[in-house]
């Protein structure tokens, strides 16, 4: 076991306090102001003072740090008063627009405008031009605050644009308006950024996506299918600047320094200028790479072990991670939130750890460490991956024991030298950049071959619940890493591994049925989970640019909650806001059969008609539509299935987008007195809900689906208050996110639960 000196445990305890009151922050919900961040800063010089209380401080600190980073961040965003308004504005293009479908997603930065938030993500359908890195351009925009959807165990966008430090989003209006002021406005690193992009596709081909970027750390080329492909086999750090490209860059400068100094016969210590040379060009790579975190702690790193090289002072490696992890999470506080802080520093961690003694071992112990390595970082990182991707890659070791020798030893190098060699010699860039798509190509089809055997991809459920269980053996692969070699508690770690494969979230009781109205902006989705079934009603919206709901919301809640089989798909009618993830979720999971309440092609599927009067029963529900009749001539909203949930003798309804005329139709097949829940009709709509229909069913809850700040303001005030005035608690996605409930044949209406409220943190607007 190595030992380490008093400075060192000291700084390293140091440093996992500052780090924990950076993640305790992330769970506060209360928003400071720049006063009461002051007033703690003083409380933590105070505490200071105290030797006795320091390691308290720290951990202060650390929770001060973050909220005033992230207060800095909100105060920052869109002016409320100027949120939904168009506004003609001139604006700079900040990064490279990645094209989605039809549409153009970019970051953009005002160019002069003081209206205009210092970054924002804004959208641009179906654009006559496409806009490029350094543009000026005149649009006209309409902006919000940043929000975003919010579902148990989907990827939270308003948490990313946080820490992206995004201030708005929005999207450029259609029209004339919108034109071209001026091109090529480029600082020195982002024209070589520019010119490596367009070389990278010049003499790439398919792999230029990748080329771009492990070159200069642009992601906007790679596909999603490309992303999950790489995902599944544990490989997408490829496809991302970290410690590997840094530290190749610098052992290749450091390399070639020493050969050309021994050459050339250069005065002075040849190490110490190589040294030098390394350092300046892991910085200046980190820079053109975008200076993410992985490269800022590579870099940080190499500096650091520099500096101690050129002192003649022997360091402890710990004692530099705990260094540099303080300093980029005191520049960066809520860089902590990102996937690449913990990361990154955890793979560190926990190769040193394993790696101890390694340089004295004989080669073929070396190539055992080696190989035990990629183990390490598999169930050492899995607890990180688990948490953040809800996904375990275990081919990752084989996949990695592949292609990383393929990639650092020809991809990057290759790529690294040709963009040295551009400004001086194009055709031998060119020739080089060729031969590293070619190595891309390969470990693409490596990467194939593993994505598609059928332990690639093992998603893990339920991992962001309540559930103890989840959270006792999500950690204990880790212990693998952690304890020593020859621990008899150390094989425990398998068991760990065998028990997330095995894990299924909870199914309600007998008699009990769990609902979820998902938060899917304009447009509606309900997933229903019996005790061995799954209803699913209504997919939400498609996307103008491409994509849908479902896959971004819908889908990614079913894998979170372990469901792989949807007994029952009803389509309450062929509206884009209720049938736009049909396709979407037909394709990518099994689904037993399809209700529909009009018409709708769905590609190699057979399609039946919800008609009243159809019934079913399972694990004690029942399900009963009651519209459209069998003779009804209602068409569009009015031809919505409306389906009857009931467990016992409490009642839920989802009635689709049911107007007046459906509604009198359902009055006259309604069989109970009451309901204990309804889904408000039409997302609350002034043609929907009228006051027969409220006072025959009057609910103890009115829930509707609906969009943060819509343009047709669902649910309109005046239906809210007609629900309210049956006795009703109104309800809605756009405030609330998901509202989750169980509804039991004894207990009735339990576990009520919004998410948005649920997860709130102080930077949700």
């Amino acid at each position: 076991m190595p030992t380490y000196s008093t400075t060192s445990i000291t700084l390293i305890k140091a440093c996992l306090l500052l780090l924990a009151g950076g993640f305790a922050a992330q769970h506060n919900r209360l928003q400071l102001d720049s006063d009461h961040c002051n007033v703690l800063f003083v409380a933590v010089v105070l505490i200071l003072a105290c030797r006795q209380l320091r390691y308290c401080a720290f951990l202060l600190l650390g929770f001060t740090l973050f909220v005033q980073a992230g207060s800095d961040i909100v105060s920052s965003r869109l002016d409320p008063q100027l949120a939904g308004e168009s506004m003609l504005a001139r604006v700079r293009v900040a990064d490279f627009p990645k094209v989605v479908g039809s549409s153009v997603s970019m970051q953009i930065e005002p160019a002069g405008d003081l209206r205009i938030p210092a970054r924002s993500q804004v959208t641009w359908y179906d654009p006559p031009t496409l806009p490029a890195i350094g543009d000026i351009w005149e649009f006209e925009l309409r902006l919000r605050r940043p929000r975003g959807n919010s579902n148990p165990g989907v990827f939270s966008r308003e948490n990313w644009m946080f820490r992206q430090n995004l201030h708005a989003s929005g999207y450029v209006v259609p029209g004339k308006r919108n034109r071209l002021i001026q091109t090529g406005s480029l600082s020195p690193v982002e024209t070589y950024r520019r010119d490596f992009v367009a070389d990278a596709r010049a003499n790439g081909g398919q792999s230029a996506a990748v080329l771009a970027a492990i070159g200069v750390g642009t992601r906007h080329l790679i596909t999603r299918e490309q992303w999950d492909r790489f995902a599944k086999t544990g490989t997408s750090h490829l496809m991302a600047i970290s410690g590997l490209h840094i530290g190749l860059a610098a052992a290749a400068s450091f390399g070639v320094f020493v050969l050309l100094s021994g050459v050339l016969r250069l005065p002075g210590n040849h190490l110490d200028f190589a040294v030098i040379a390394s350092v300046i060009t892991s910085g200046a790579y980190a820079i053109i790479s975008g200076f993410v975190v992985p490269s800022q702690r590579a870099t940080a790193m190499l500096g650091l072990g520099g500096i101690a090289f050129l002192c003649r002072r022997r360091t402890e490696p710990p004692r530099i991670v705990a260094l540099v992890a303080l300093l980029v999470f005191v520049l960066d506080p809520v860089s902590l939130m990102t996937p690449g802080f913990c990361l990154s520093f955890g793979a560190v961690v926990a190769l040193l750890w394993f790696s101890r003694g390694f340089w004295r071992t004989v080669v073929a112990l070396r190539l055992r460490k080696v190989i035990g390595m990629q183990l390490v970082l598999l169930l050492g990182l899995m607890p990180l991956t688990v948490l953040t991707f809800h996904r375990m890659a275990i081919t990752a070791p084989v996949v990695n024991l592949l292609t990383v020798p393929v990639f650092s030893m020809v991809t990057v190098p290759l790529t690294l030298v040709s963009m040295v060699m551009r400004p001086v010699w194009d055709a031998a860039a060119d020739s080089l950049l060729a031969w590293a798509a070619k190595s891309i190509r390969l470990i693409e089809w490596l990467v194939d071959v593993f994505a598609g055997l059928p332990v690639a991809d093992i998603v893990v459920a339920g991992v962001a619940g309540t559930d103890t269980a989840i959270w006792c053996i999500v950690f204990l692969p880790a212990l693998w890493v952690v304890l020593p070699r020859g621990w008899p508690g150390r094989w425990i770690a398998i068991l760990g591994v065998i028990a997330l494969l095995l894990y299924k979230p909870a199914r309600p009781p007998p008699a009990c049925i769990d609902t979820h109205v998902l938060d899917v902006g304009q447009g509606l989705a309900v997933v229903l989970n019996s005790r061995q079934s799954t209803v699913l009603f209504d997919t939400g919206r498609s996307y103008r640019g491409g994509g849908s709901v479902a896959e971004q919301v819908i889908l990614p809640f079913l894998r979170h909650q372990g469901i792989a089989l949807i007994d029952t798909l009803v389509v309450s009618h062929a509206d884009d806001d209720h049938a736009g993830g049909v396709a979407a979720v037909t394709r990518q999971i099994d689904v037993a059969r399809i209700r529909v309440g009009e018409a709708i092609p769905v590609s190699g599927r057979t399609v039946t008609e919800c008609v009243s009067g159809e019934f079913w029963k399972t694990d004690g529900i029942s399900y009963r539509f009651i519209h459209p009749g069998p003779e009804s001539a209602l068409e569009g909203n009015d031809a919505s299935c409306v389906l009857v949930v009931s467990a016992g003798r409490h009642h839920l309804v989802l009635t689709g987008d049911i107007e007046g005329a459906a509604e009198f139709e359902v009055l006259q097949r309604y069989p109970f007195e009451s309901a204990s829940i309804v889904l408000i009709p039409h997302h609350g709509s002034l043609t929907s809900s009228s006051p027969a229909f409220v006072n025959r069913l009057s609910p103890a809850y009115a829930i509707a689906s609906a969009a943060h700040n819509s343009r047709w303001g669902f649910p309109k005030e005046r239906v809210r208050r007609r629900w309210e005035g049956s006795g009703a608690r109104v309800m809605d996605t756009a405030s609330s996110g998901a509202i989750s409930f169980r509804l039991c044949a004894d207990e009735g209406i339990s576990w009520l639960r919004e998410e948005r409220v649920r997860q709130r943190r102080f930077w949700h607007d």
